[in-house]
């Protein structure tokens, strides 16, 4: 359907009455004391597609502005025309989203205060693309009365509308936590970081107070006099300026990566399509994510995906072999010092991606703790990829593909 069918559609979908009872319809608008504006239930379902429909037709629209605003926007035209009695023509629906197409990008500072960090030398620090600083910093704070707490700031171009400034910010957030959890190499789970309100309590300059758990124990149901066990989880706080995470000579570059991504910073057409800098920076944050996940499936998960994003490859060939097989032979190539470490790290790999592949399937396979190994050999390979001499001519998978493919021939 064009755009004026559309709307003309969308206005038919509303009705007005006299009697004003909002609570007998799915939707409805009271414009006055004397008159509402309503759908009715045999209609919602189809308003909905409609509005849906028109959401979709620009390109321009649905890209720069959240659905809610799209919708609110159509829904004030569709009423203001429905109360005047008038319908859409051809040339008013040739203008219909020229105010939202009229708007011109901006850019956007998205400040949210962040708990599980602290600052021990500075008291405001850049990092690639972020500014993290202590509260009382920042001449407006309406975060919180804490003194001692943090903030995280990043700058968000190229908008339309602040409710997409923000959800870029919070995954660039999300980034930047996974970035510092990869960047300290611990997969024990006592990383925690998170942006938004509450913030954790600190109990001091170096931990904070994360939960307490509470717990019954006894026998049966009935019992009057169960035991009980209480216990409060302290847990440290993360020295973001110190230099193991901002200037980790394995590792700095990582951020650098970050910033050229995020801002487009001398990057071709074509390196922004694949580059083994990406592989390198996107398998981190997924790694980062694998190792601040609770959920045991979940770190199996994101360690596949930190597999697949470093090493997988699409020949474009009518026969190929299984993704698992290349994955390993890859992996081994890193890994192995000889023939019996490359089998047995070529078996590791096969192993663990049986067992995603049946957790992604509905697979009722006993899960296990081997992505922690995997994290840790992944690590080490991002460092050489990032640092070894040898690899340095290694730009995309197709260079990596033919260096391995060379060893094996070699062998």
């Amino acid at each position: 359907m064009k755009l004026l069918e559309l709307l003309n559609t969308l206005l038919n979908f509303i009705e007005k009455t006299s009697e004003i009872n909002s609570s007998i319809y799915p939707k409805s608008w009271i414009i006055n004391s004397n008159e509402m504006l309503f759908i009715s239930r045999d209609n919602i379902e189809a308003y909905s597609i409609t509005i849906e429909n028109i959401y979709g037709i620009n390109k321009n629209i649905y890209t720069r502005f959240t659905r809610k605003k799209v919708y609110e926007f159509i829904e004030n035209k569709i009423l203001m025309a429905k109360r005047k009695d008038i319908k859409f023509t051809k040339k008013i629906s040739e203008t219909f989203f020229k105010e939202l197409e009229n708007i011109k990008p901006y850019s956007r500072y998205i400040i949210s205060p962040i708990s599980g960090i602290r600052l021990d030398n500075l008291n405001k620090i850049n990092i690639s693309i972020f500014e993290i600083g202590k509260i009382n910093q920042l001449k407006s704070n309406l975060f919180t009365n804490d003194e001692d707490g943090y903030y995280i700031a990043v700058k968000i171009n190229d908008i339309y509308d602040d409710a997409i400034a923000i959800e870029e910010a919070k995954n660039r957030f999300s980034d930047f936590i996974r970035i510092i959890v990869f960047l300290s190499g611990k997969n024990d789970k006592e990383i925690l970081i998170k942006t938004g309100l509450p913030s954790y309590p600190s109990i001091s300059h170096e931990q904070m107070y994360v939960e307490t758990s509470f717990y019954q124990i006894t026998e049966n149901m009935k019992d009057e006099f169960p035991s009980s066990e209480m216990n409060n989880r302290y847990i440290e706080k993360i020295p973001v300026d110190n230099n193991f995470f901002t200037k980790n000579k394995d590792f700095t570059k990582l951020w650098d990566i970050y910033e050229k991504q995020s801002l487009n910073k001398n990057i071709s057409k074509k390196d922004k399509k694949d580059t083994m800098e990406k592989r390198l920076l996107y398998a981190s944050i997924a790694i980062g994510e694998s190792a601040l996940s609770r959920n045991i499936k979940n770190s199996i998960i994101y360690t596949s995906m930190a597999l697949e994003i470093l090493f997988s490859f699409n020949e474009n060939s009518m026969f190929q072999r299984s993704i698992a097989d290349k994955l390993s032979d890859t992996f081994a190539f890193f890994i192995g010092v000889d023939k019996e470490t490359r089998l047995s790290a070529s078996k590791l790999i096969k192993t663990f991606y049986g067992l995603r592949s049946a957790l992604v399937h509905g697979g009722n396979k006993k899960v296990n703790n081997d992505y922690i190994v995997i994290n840790m050999y992944l690590r080490f390979i991002i460092k050489e990829l990032l640092n070894n001499e040898k690899y340095k001519n290694i730009k995309t998978i197709n260079d990596l593909y033919t260096m391995v493919k060379e060893a094996q021939y070699s062998y």
